[in-house]
């Protein structure tokens, strides 16, 4: 069995404020996100769904960063989502769309290929570019139950050059 191993951070976490306060950065990845990995290598409790849950919290904070005002994607990821939706603005009206489609917890991702779609709970999906926690523990501390503010304010912390790399690369198998 391969051990997991959580994704280091590369950004001052002070600096998601107000996207995401220390205390919930502190909750979301030493807690929720660590205690998937430490399951999942200790062999305990459900397998699949630390795994996934190990997975994707590695991709979500893999691809945020400090808070950008007019952080909008360029490159790669620019011309994928002018291609599938014609704008940005229609881009994020998809994104939302899915957004209030999710039933109770889980995750937003546009895949390698530019499509959005959801993850319902947790599962390994292999051409993420980027994805969104839509689990209630990584909003409800800076955005009460608002999920669209949550997912517009998410876009200004959108590593975009993680994202461009995603698409340019095929994506590694757990």
């Amino acid at each position: 069995m391969k051990i997991l191993e959580m994704t280091p951070i590369g950004y001052d976490i002070s600096k998601l404020n107000p996207i995401i306060n220390e205390q919930a950065f502190n909750l979301h990845y030493n807690h929720i996100y660590k205690d998937h990995v430490d399951n999942f290598n200790k062999g305990i409790g459900d397998f699949a769904f630390d795994k996934a849950g190990a997975f994707l919290h590695g991709l979500y904070f893999e691809n945020i960063r400090e808070v950008r005002h007019n952080n909008e994607p360029m490159g790669k990821s620019l011309n994928t989502i002018n291609m599938r939706y014609g704008s940005f603005e229609r881009f994020m009206s998809t994104i939302l769309s899915k957004a209030y489609s999710l039933q109770g917890n889980g995750w937003i991702f546009m895949n390698t290929s530019g499509y959005v779609n959801i993850i319902p709970n947790n599962r390994i999906v292999d051409n993420v570019a980027m994805v969104i926690d839509c689990w209630e523990h990584a909003y409800m501390f800076n955005f009460g139950n608002d999920i669209e503010q949550y997912v517009r304010a998410q876009m200004s912390i959108i590593n975009w050059d993680c994202v461009n790399d995603r698409m340019l690369k095929k994506p590694e198998k757990l």
